[in-house]
């Protein structure tokens, strides 16, 4: 039995270290992955973006700008063109008076993708705006909630230089919903295979086992 204490000992201890445990313990406070979700007559789609994104100074009131939080997206408008790629920004606008829009007063999430980001590149950026009645995102920081319905308008065709919008392809109601990104099942599943390795050896009747080491 001392040898397989041993090595149920020894095996523990690899496993630990292979895993970064030990005396290093596990920091809770760690960066997510979100999945905004919409889909509508004639339109749906997602991005996933990260929630440790720091918002990028601006001197615009009420914005908050994330560039490269978002790591998928796909934006499905049909007949109107699919959309997709792995590199974009969100953005959460709170319009209000003096933000120098004449829309409403309103909360948008945004996903914005640059020409230079677009796949294939393009002049042209991407606004695609989920805009939901004021007060509904409560900051803008970057949101990991939001209410189940909202307005898109979909603009493919953003001269961003010359601050022109040109003309939305799409206008509608959509659902929406964001879920965090499930964590990866490796940790746990190496954890079981360590248990299963450590004590699927146990001496057989009769066996006897060399106890010199």
């Amino acid at each position: 039995m001392a040898l397989l204490n041993k090595f149920s000992i020894a095996s523990a201890i690899s496993v630990a270290a292979f895993l970064g445990l030990g005396t290093v313990g596990i920091n809770p406070a760690q960066a997510a992955l979100f999945k905004f979700t919409f889909e509508g007559e004639g339109a749906n789609g997602y991005f996933i973006y990260d929630d440790s994104t720091v918002s990028n100074t601006t001197s615009t009131p009420n914005l908050g700008e994330y560039y490269g939080a978002v790591k998928d997206y796909k934006v499905d408008l049909g007949e109107k063109g699919v959309f997709q790629g792995s590199v974009a920004d969100t953005l959460v606008f709170l319009n209000r008076v003096g933000s120098g829009l004449p829309d409403p007063e309103q909360d948008e999430f945004i996903l914005f993708v640059k020409e230079s980001d677009r796949v294939p590149k393009s002049e042209f950026s991407i606004s695609t705006r989920f805009i939901y009645p004021k007060n509904a995102l409560g900051s803008y920081d970057l949101v990991t909630t939001v209410p189940g319905t909202a307005e898109l308008k979909a603009f493919p065709f953003v001269d961003f230089i010359n601050r022109n919008f040109g003309d939305s392809v799409f206008e509608g109601t959509v659902q929406t919903r964001i879920e965090k990104v499930p964590e990866p099942a490796l940790l746990p599943a190496l954890l079981g295979v360590g248990a299963w390795f450590i004590f699927r050896r146990r001496p057989r009747q009769g066996e006897i086992l060399d106890t010199s080491m």
